[in-house]
């Protein structure tokens, strides 16, 4: 079955205010740099550019759960994780995350992805777009995933048969 993840409105108001901010520097530049200086616009762009397009490529768009696989959605690189490699899932709150550190990823531009990491629950992946509908798995491999399925309880629900659910 299919779950999407949709933004919160602090991940809204993030993607929106960035997504101003860049463009904002490059009317900025556009209209103050002469043309002896396009190439510090032609670099500031490309950064610029890079930059949200790899955030935007990269964001979670949503879950299916099939038979086998966990798919994460995302609009390169699809993430696969084999339902049999999956130990435990287990509903969690925004405050447990508290004093989480990013290690590598992105915080709050089309959603929260990448490498984190927490005292209580270690290296942990990210591919989430709201941090109010909070899943935790943990996988045969000690690996730690967090994502976001708008519909948590048919979300877990579906992946009980495989994994233990932790209340």
């Amino acid at each position: 079955m299919k779950y999407s993840a949709s933004l919160d409105n602090t991940t809204k108001i993030i993607t929106t205010a960035i997504t101003i901010l860049f463009a904002g520097i490059l009317i900025y530049e556009l209209q103050t740099f002469t043309r002896g200086e396009q190439t510090g616009l032609i670099i500031t762009s490309a950064i610029l550019a890079i930059t949200y397009g790899s955030a935007y490529a990269y964001r979670p768009t949503g879950y299916t759960i099939t038979e086998h696989e966990l798919i994460i959605h995302r609009p390169i690189n699809t993430v696969r994780y084999a339902r049999e490699k999956l130990e435990s899932v287990q509903v969690i709150e925004k405050k447990d995350l508290q004093f989480t550190i990013r290690t590598f990823g992105v915080g709050g531009l089309w959603g929260y992805y990448g490498y984190f990491y927490n005292s209580v629950y270690g290296r942990m992946v990210w591919f989430i777009t709201r941090r109010d509908h909070l899943v935790l798995i943990k996988t045969a491999n000690k690996k730690t995933i967090l994502l976001s399925p708008d519909d948590i309880d048919s979300f877990t629900n579906e992946l009980s048969p495989v994994a233990r659910v932790i209340n």
